[in-house]
């Protein structure tokens, strides 16, 4: 947990990132349109699926920001960043 973010704040974050993963068109991996992706770009606005975020953690912060959705804390401003467009409007 980062300093200054509470737990109401992270769980609030949290719970806006899953009601956006479940809109038409985030339900799936932006990269290999797998199903259910628990995983997103926070700089680029897309969820992904752990095997397409292993791929954007080896290609660096300075291109993509990956975080898991329920296990990483997230900060008001990275998950306004994104916005998180819907993958179909992405791709």
């Amino acid at each position: 947990m980062s300093s200054g973010t509470s737990k109401i704040t992270i769980e609030r974050n949290q719970r806006t990132l899953l009601e956006l993963v479940m809109q038409p068109g985030n339900d799936i991996c932006a990269d290999c349109k797998s199903r259910n992706p628990r995983w997103a770009s926070h700089n680029l606005g897309i969820f992904i699926c752990v095997n397409c975020a292993s791929i954007h953690r080896k290609l660096g912060t300075h291109i993509t920001k990956v975080k898991s959705i329920t296990l990483d804390a997230w900060t008001k401003e990275q998950v306004e960043v994104g916005i998180f467009v819907s993958a179909d409007t992405r791709n």
